[in-house]
């Protein structure tokens, strides 16, 4: 995990916590290049093509499931998957922060996540323009996200709550079946 030790912007991406463990950021340095491998491919992309771009990155499967795997950014455990629907992937998600209970989460995991969103949109708005934010109140705590759509009708969300940050790539067939949902619906309302 040599590359996500860094020390950036005077952000330090880690956070030691009690018993030794650590509490890790992936830099935008390390995790932009991969969200871009994702959302700028080729679609439709093949489940095969999935799994090809998986082990291309070096990732390691699940056991249980190819589509789940651990990346090598070093966060504990399965980080990101993809979605096979019907013989395609439909989403890609990837953890950009590691996961540890509420209990343990040091109070300035938040901060860094905070801090580490913002450079994430700043460099994503570099290469895709300003994107879409949404802010909202949860139930842990102020949540924001943005999202990109790209000509080709892929996206992708970033998105920060508390200790989590993660990105989502939805494929054109995924953003173009949650359009035609949310138009039925709209349509089933003004019926109503």
């Amino acid at each position: 995990m040599s590359d996500d030790k860094q020390e950036n912007d005077g952000i330090s991406y880690e956070l030691g916590l009690p018993g030794g463990t650590t509490f890790r950021v992936v830099p935008p340095e390390v995790g932009v290049p991969v969200i871009r491998l994702w959302l700028e491919h080729d679609w439709p992309m093949s489940v095969q093509e999935g799994l090809e771009l998986r082990d291309r990155l070096g990732w390691q499967p699940s056991p249980t499931d190819e589509m789940m795997f651990t990346t090598g950014h070093d966060l504990g455990g399965k980080d990101a998957y993809f979605i096979d629907l019907k013989g395609q992937a439909n989403s890609f998600h990837m953890e950009l922060a590691s996961r540890i209970p509420k209990a343990s989460t040091p109070p300035e995991a938040p901060d860094l996540v905070r801090q580490a969103y913002t450079q994430y949109v700043q460099v994503l708005t570099d290469l895709y323009g300003a994107g879409t934010t949404k802010h909202s109140q949860g139930r842990n705590g102020p949540q924001e996200s943005t999202t990109w759509t790209l000509p080709s009708g892929a996206s992708l969300q970033l998105g920060a709550v508390g200790r989590v940050l993660s990105a989502t790539v939805d494929s054109p067939a995924a953003n173009r079946a949650a359009e035609a949902e949310r138009r039925y619906f709209e349509e089933e309302e003004e019926e109503a």
